[in-house]
């Protein structure tokens, strides 16, 4: 079954559970929005509880950052920061970036960086499957340096082992969203974390109720319904027998592995035993 290994654009987890429960809950003509307010509120207490509460990572300092936005899953948080700052990138980056962009972005060493540059890294970093090898180094950098930081976070819930420290003066933002977390990815919401308040499009959305009531109503009830480590307590053991069976390396994310010295999705074997 080595032909079902993706090595071109390996794809995060979705399974018929997470499809079935969409079509379930779509059906079950639950009145969402008659407290639009509350919907809101209630959401971003329960995304909160929801990531402080993982069993498998955990992320200290995040309670600090008081602006918390809605987001439609991290693309939109990416979109702000591109709208409202010039942007810099490491390389092998989320290649979103340079479909945006082309050959108008800016990429850069760890040791390039200077002061007032606006960062994106993602943490977990899609290339590697966990922390950046040089985050340690590269958030020294950004804090001497005075270097803003906004950390790509999308892939947090569908990890293991991820521990990364928030209180970094650097770090100015993160964006979180269950997309591949919980397999949202068409019906992408989530939430920004921030140190100060940035007026852009986010904010307006936010400051003027403008944000999908039912997308942050389904992203509710899976929040209730699966919880923060739900693809790696599924598919955890059958991912440590694909490495073996296939001498793969493993990553920390679940549905990628290295094939020698390239990345590798395992979505497909992964449902094929499991399911």
């Amino acid at each position: 079954m080595r032909e079902l290994l993706q090595y071109s654009r390996p794809q995060s987890m979705y399974d018929s559970e997470v499809h079935n429960y969409i079509s379930e809950i779509l059906k079950s003509g639950e009145n969402f929005a008659s407290e639009p307010d509350k919907l809101m509120s209630t959401f971003k207490r329960k995304f909160h509880d929801w990531l402080i509460t993982s069993q498998l990572n955990s992320v200290p300092g995040l309670g600090t950052f008081k602006n918390r936005d809605i987001i439609v899953g991290v693309t939109q948080y990416l979109d702000d920061l591109h709208q409202t700052r010039k942007i810099v990138v490491l390389e092998n980056e989320y290649r979103y970036h340079w479909r945006l962009l082309g050959d108008k972005l800016v990429i850069k060493e760890p040791e390039e960086l200077v002061e007032n540059d606006n960062l994106i890294i993602s943490m977990p970093f899609p290339y590697y499957g966990d922390i950046h090898p040089q985050m340690d180094n590269i958030i020294k950098i950004s804090n001497k340096r005075n270097v803003n930081v906004h950390i790509d976070a999308c892939w947090y819930g569908c990890c293991r082992d991820i521990n990364f420290n928030f209180l970094e003066p650097c770090i100015k933002s993160v964006g979180f969203s269950l997309s591949k977390s919980l397999g949202l990815g068409a019906n992408r919401i989530g939430v920004r974390y921030s140190k100060d308040f940035t007026q852009g499009p986010i904010s307006i959305m936010n400051q003027f109720n403008m944000n999908n009531q039912i997308l942050v109503w389904m992203g509710t009830k899976f929040i209730d319904k699966f919880g923060p480590d739900f693809w790696q307590n599924k598919y955890g053991e059958a991912y440590k027998k694909i490495c073996r069976d296939y001498n793969l390396t493993p990553t920390k994310a679940i549905h990628l592995a290295w094939d020698g010295n390239r990345p590798v999705g395992v979505r497909l074997l992964l449902r094929k035993l499991v399911e």
